[in-house]
């Protein structure tokens, strides 16, 4: 990066600047430099005889070189179109960004009218079979050495007598090491020439310096990155064709040229049919296609018209016509309509036909969260039955079902699940069987007032039926039990056994095997976790806290451990926590995948939007997320490989809302916004933002967005954390292009028979803002585009007419500059915006 002492300071107002030219102090060339010094003695000059005096001076000579016959790799910051690139460019005036800033304007040439020096290089915009040796424009050049350009005696024998060659500068003598250096050349027809190149007064127009004096913009989509520093940009003035192409963009030298150049009003070329050996800097090929669909302007108008009455046509929910409604009956089918719930056929259990009401996660109104409950173990249990109708809402039963299906989808998740689930109960029946664990929960049962008796129960906890029964055993009932085992009891007879004898009696006494009876201790060891319920679970913080102590190894959590040794622990024990372990792997991966289920991955969209009503194409819709039904969802998925009540406990022990790992819960309530569109695919880097307050504000910040996913060729899903009260739908920022700009109300297939120019403040602070006029008033630019004739070349504009006529339309009293060409050519990213404050919906620059 090149930044010059000389140059002056940024302003720091602005992010981007755009400078008209930066003219090195000393341009390519050859110096004298001649000092001399007078010394004086009382205002008499002495000569002392070995000073230089003006007579007989110091003579230096200096050489000042500038690139010439090429430009260095590193030089090129970005072009756009990108090399190579395939897409909808007809809108687009071809650019190169260069790292010199003062290269354009670093060979001495002529100057222009307002007394500025001209460019000594241009870029050339040439369309297929426009350039002979490169007819499918691939970016093919010729190779000649600056000897076999510069010296009639060393011509190739390629170049014929109707082949001219440049005319360089016999100022500028050419270095003797630079004689075999072999540069890059195209040959081009003297008419495509002239018919492509710009004028002399247009030379200026096409050339600008972009100063960024901080990085404004992370993400771009083009090479042409926005990064700090001062750049040269050399503008292209030839539009791409709206029916498509391949295109190659040449940045050629201008020596020895400048009297080739066309006269303004003198597009015609009627000269000598000749060829022309341009010297090419730099090029690169890309590929226009056409463009037979409505643009971003004219997708997003269709968005605003079908919006309804105060935007209701842009909530998610099937379209309720206005007729009367009689009843109660009727109007609650009305409401619930609106609310986004649908009528579904279905069956009952029983097998009969009927319809159940069901709406998904995406709510046109917002849905609050029910109160706490157990937890559903199939899907059954979410049915809500509408006793007055007779009818059931299906709707939490669909999502618990749904999340079942896509954890049973996912073998990885499921054997995950299942051997979480494992480890945690090895991990609490260890921690409980084991002599030297966590310290236990002992409970003073009624009656017992023995010494030895336990401290009293924690508050509003009851004893288990383990505690129960191991008092009883403790309390007499042993012998009882002993007693009534160690009784005789009574043997049935066996049968007979046939034999050759005759009928066979065998004593049952003698042949049966004697009956064994686990002894009396080993019966009350009953499983550890056999009582260990969720309700308990939730009621006993002693009990969790133990638990979850003995997780720690799974969780990678300090924090159960630190909770039960606080609570247990004499007050002036050390109870600081240690470093935290690693979670375990299933773990981990469980977690993330039931976070990414609850932002509805892996979710048939039929569950999503049941009716294609609702999202028609060409559509937008807004809606609510229901944490009901993504709650659910998630249930559904952990009911997957249930075998044991603790497996409840388990889960709620790790995921629940108290639990050592529980799921990350959102800051405040989900929103999003589906589009159906030929923008999702169109615009695949489309911007959705969305922001809290309906109007802007300065300092403002962009809700989080959780889920940004393209769910097919049409349709894309974005969710919002938070409910934004406005959100901004904004083709891709891809750095600053220059071009013509869509009119609001559409186009036709040709850009520059509907296009115009988007004016722009150049009065500070409002610099490069939107004024909300366009030129021309009449949308179409083709007044301004120059008459092809005879050659092939089109859509090339006519520069200085085009600045003339913004300069009018702007009201300037100057002629227009380069840089205030350059803003106004800048080719604006549309957005549209959408606010609960109608006042505020509409159109806006990305400027």
């Amino acid at each position: 990066m090149i930044r010059p002492e000389y140059a002056p300071e940024p302003d720091p107002q602005l992010n981007v600047e755009f400078l008209d030219s930066l003219v090195p102090r000393l341009s390519a060339g050859r110096y004298t430099f001649t000092a001399h010094q007078t010394l004086t003695r009382g205002g008499q000059p002495v000569d002392e005889g070995y000073l230089p005096t003006a007579a007989a001076p110091v003579v230096q000579p200096l050489e000042v070189r500038a690139p010439r016959f090429g430009v260095e790799p590193e030089w090129v910051h970005g072009a756009y179109p990108p090399a190579g690139a395939t897409g909808l460019y007809s809108d687009v005036l071809p650019h190169v960004t260069l790292t010199r800033p003062t290269l354009p304007w670093e060979r001495d040439g002529e100057a222009a009218r307002n007394g500025t020096r001209l460019p000594w290089l241009a870029l050339l915009v040439f369309g297929e079979g426009e350039v002979a040796g490169d007819p499918h424009c691939l970016g093919r050049t010729d190779g000649r050495t600056v000897a076999q350009l510069s010296d009639p005696a060393h011509r190739s024998p390629d170049d014929g007598p109707d082949v001219v060659l440049p005319s360089f500068d016999a100022g500028d003598p050419i270095p003797a090491e630079d004689l075999e250096r072999v540069c890059r050349t195209v040959l081009v027809d003297r008419a495509a020439f002239h018919a492509s190149a710009p004028t002399k007064d247009e030379l200026p127009y096409l050339t600008h310096v972009r100063r960024v004096n901080e990085r404004h913009q992370g993400v771009t989509y083009s090479l042409d990155l926005i990064q700090i520093g001062d750049y040269a940009v050399v503008v292209g003035n030839r539009l791409p064709r709206a029916a498509g192409g391949r295109y190659v963009a040449h940045l050629v030298s201008l020596e020895g040229w400048l009297p080739y150049l066309p006269a303004e009003g003198k597009e015609a070329y009627d000269g000598p049919a000749q060829k022309l050996r341009l010297l090419s800097l730099w090029s690169w090929s890309f590929e226009t296609l056409a463009d037979h669909s409505p643009g971003f302007a004219a997708l997003t108008e269709h968005f605003v018209e079908t919006q309804g009455d105060h935007g209701k046509g842009l909530l998610l929910q099937v379209p309720v016509d206005g007729r009367h409604l009689s009843g109660p009956e009727q109007q609650e089918v009305a409401d619930r309509l609106r609310t986004g719930y649908l009528p579904l056929s279905c069956r009952t259990e029983s097998g009969r036909a009927t319809f159940g009401w069901y709406r998904g996660p995406f709510a046109p109104v917002p849905v609050e969260p029910r109160p706490s409950r157990d937890r559903r173990r199939c899907a059954a249990e979410a049915m809500i039955y509408l006793e007055q109708y007779g009818v059931f809402d299906v709707s939490l039963a669909v999502a618990f079902t749904a999340g079942r299906g896509v954890a049973l989808a996912d073998h990885q998740f499921s054997a995950a699940l299942l051997r979480l689930r494992g480890k945690v109960r090895k991990a609490v029946e260890s921690a409980t069987n084991a002599g030297g664990g966590p310290v236990p929960v002992a409970y003073a049962l009624p009656g017992d007032v023995s010494a030895d008796a336990a401290p009293a129960p924690l508050p509003n906890v009851l004893p288990s039926a383990r505690d129960r029964l191991e008092h009883l055993v403790a309390n007499g009932l042993a012998d009882q039990l002993g007693a009534l085992l160690a009784a005789p009891s009574p043997v049935a007879a066996a049968p007979a056994e046939p034999s050759a004898d005759g009928p066979r009696t065998i004593s049952a006494a003698a042949s049966a095997p004697r009956a064994v009876i686990t002894p009396l201790p080993a019966a009350t060891e009953l499983p550890a976790t056999a009582d260990l319920t969720v309700r308990r679970l939730r009621t006993d913080a002693g009990l969790r806290a133990r638990l979850g102590s003995a997780l720690t190894p799974l969780t990678g959590t300090i924090a159960s451990a630190h909770r039960t040794v606080a609570a247990f622990a004499p007050a002036d024990a050390n109870t600081e926590p240690t470093e935290p372990a690693t979670p375990d792997e299933d773990l981990t991966a469980v977690r993330d995948w039931l976070v990414k289920l609850r932002d509805l991955a892996g979710v048939p969209f039929a569950h999503l939007v049941p009716d294609t009503r609702m999202l028609p194409p060409e559509s937008l819709r807004f809606f609510h997320v229901d944490p009901n039904w993504t709650s659910t969802l998630v249930e559904g998925a952990l009911s997957v490989g249930l075998a044991h009540s603790f497996d409840l406990t388990a889960d709620d022990l790790l995921f629940g809302p108290d639990g050592e790992a529980p799921l990350p819960a959102p800051a405040a309530p989900l929103t999003g916004v589906l589009i159906r569109s030929q923008l999702v695919s169109g615009w695949p880097a489309l911007e959705i933002r969305p922001f809290p307050a309906a109007r802007a504000s300065d300092g403002e910040t962009a809700l989080p967005v959780l889920r940004r996913e393209r769910l097919s060729d049409d349709v894309l899903l974005v969710l919002i954390e938070g409910a934004p009260g406005r959100v901004e739908i904004a083709e891709p920022q891809q750095g600053v292009h220059f071009g013509i700009d869509e009119p609001d109300d559409g186009h036709t297939d040709d850009p520059v028979q509907d296009g115009i120019i988007r004016l722009r403040s150049l009065t500070p602070p409002d610099i490069g803002q939107e004024l909300g006029r366009h030129f021309p008033s009449q949308p179409g630019l083709t007044p301004y585009l120059r008459d092809a004739g005879t050659s092939r070349v089109d859509n090339v504009l006519r520069v200085a007419r085009l600045a003339a006529g913004l300069q009018d339309a702007l009201g300037l009293q100057h002629p227009i500059t380069s840089s205030e060409f350059a803003i106004q050519m800048i080719n604006a990213a549309q957005r549209r915006t959408f606010s609960t404050d109608p006042r505020t919906t509409g159109d806006h620059p990305n400027g």
